[in-house]
């Protein structure tokens, strides 16, 4: 999201299909060159750039039909989380973009999972790039494993433990789809997620994954009856209702 030219195509997509709030990862800001994005249709903008180089970097991006009014935010200085909470008229919502490591991915989403379980509040929605394919038998082109099954049940048993669940596959049970492309191993996996509480899921209604067409990702995106339609699924310069992006 560093490039211009780039910014304009998401917001342009994000503007197009209605979203109210978008998870970002991978944006590339570095600490102290964030550009000032406040006069785009996303007109609140929250950052954890990374303050070691361009390749991480999440966001959090508001519609400005979207009257959210934030009251706090944690973010890793290393850009890879980044939590904001506030309230939409009488609704309190925390909101979380994560980019996990391409390694360890365990034991940093269960580190961050903690935090984020100590920082939120009201509705809570959490989306991002872990970087690992929770159920790889149905989450992978090839079927195979990534991580080891004892890894993967840690990583769900910390999820469990926030009080999470992945919204797109609980409302996809027998759905076969992928968020990322790798051109070097030839494989598609569903590595891009929108966690949300199980009494939710109730609101919601309906879970997609788009095209991989602005990025290696696809954007994965949640609808639901909350204040929000979210968006999550972007990676930069490739290209989280709520929806999470990789920009």
């Amino acid at each position: 999201m560093n490039i211009p030219a780039k910014r304009s195509q998401i917001c342009t997509a994000l503007k197009k299909q209605k979203v109210n709030v978008a998870l970002l990862q991978e944006t590339h800001f570095r600490r102290g060159h964030v550009p000032n994005l406040s006069k785009m249709t996303f007109n609140q903008w929250f950052h954890a750039p990374s303050s070691s180089g361009s390749s991480r970097g999440v966001s959090i991006a508001i519609c400005k039909n979207t009257p959210m009014v934030v009251s706090s935010m944690l973010a890793d200085g290393d850009g890879r989380y980044l939590f904001i909470k506030g309230t939409i008229g009488t609704h309190t919502i925390t909101l979380g973009s994560i980019y996990a490591p391409n390694v360890g991915q365990v034991d940093w989403l269960c580190r961050t999972l903690s935090s984020f379980h100590d920082f939120v509040i009201g509705i809570i929605i959490l989306g991002g790039d872990t970087n690992v394919a929770l159920d790889p038998t149905i989450d992978t082109s090839g079927g195979s494993l990534s991580l080891s099954y004892r890894a993967l049940r840690k990583i769900k048993t910390c999820l469990a433990s926030v009080g999470l669940v992945d919204s797109w596959r609980t409302l996809n049970p027998l759905v076969r789809d992928f968020s990322f492309y790798s051109g070097v191993h030839g494989s598609y996996q569903r590595l891009d997620y929108l966690f949300i509480p199980p009494k939710l899921l109730t609101a919601c209604r309906k879970a997609s994954i788009g095209s991989i067409l602005l990025s290696d990702h696809a954007p994965v995106s949640l609808d639901s009856q909350t204040p929000v339609h979210l968006e999550t699924g972007w990676d930069n310069p490739k290209p989280s209702g709520l929806c999470q992006r990789h920009p």
